[in-house]
């Protein structure tokens, strides 16, 4: 029992966590994570962003979906199969994540300790 009440203090201390990032950065962590899926410049399919986001591919597709409407990431398609969709960093996606590279991330001790 004492597993699930230190499980509950995690999804309670990444609750928390994921509320101040939003409030800050004006995105949300899978939104982040989207963006440094595609920071090294790599066009990227669909499918691999939901498998580096660790989302299934409904929940990925909204994902890319908020985030192209945020004009964060740039869709095309696919040079060989045109019905596969390639998404890009768009200009204000390499914004915010110069942007943010230049701030610290703050972390509560209680997430650090989790982090170690």
């Amino acid at each position: 029992m004492d597993e699930i009440c230190k499980i509950k203090d995690l999804y309670r201390t990444l609750y928390i966590f994921e509320k101040d990032f939003q409030q800050k950065y004006k995105i949300t962590i899978n939104e982040a994570m989207l963006l440094c899926a595609l920071k090294d410049g790599q066009p990227r399919s669909a499918n691999e962003l939901c498998e580096f986001i660790g989302l299934s591919n409904s929940r990925g597709s909204r994902i890319i979906n908020t985030s192209e409407a945020k004009k964060l990431i740039d869709r095309e398609m696919g040079k060989d199969d045109k019905r596969k969709m390639i998404f890009t960093l768009s200009d204000s996606g390499k914004t915010k994540v110069s942007e943010m590279a230049k701030e610290e991330l703050v972390i509560s001790n209680q997430l650090r300790d989790l982090l170690k």
